[in-house]
């Protein structure tokens, strides 16, 4: 059975230690989360992580894409600016 002290002594005339001692008892009432992850929880998350890395590539190759057609139209304008300017 453990003990629970009160380190400030005014309590201590006023303090029932067979409640102090109950009270471990009292918190184990209290239902304890389950923490570890069942198999279907630990496959549910392992196919949304890959669900995730693949939604996150075809952003990136879409991103990619696009900057790559912005990059080829500024690059063009920019070779008609150079000819009219050397012409």
């Amino acid at each position: 059975m453990k003990l629970y002290y009160l380190f400030l002594p005014f309590y201590i005339s006023t303090v029932d230690w067979r409640t102090v001692a109950m009270e471990p008892a009292c918190r184990k009432d209290k239902p304890k989360l389950n923490s570890t992850p069942t198999r279907g929880d630990r496959a549910r998350q392992k196919s949304a992580q890959q669900e995730h890395k693949q939604r996150q590539r075809a952003e990136i190759y879409a991103l990619n894409k696009v900057m790559t057609e912005l990059e080829q139209q500024q690059f063009e304008s920019f070779c008609k600016q150079m000819q009219s300017q050397g012409e």
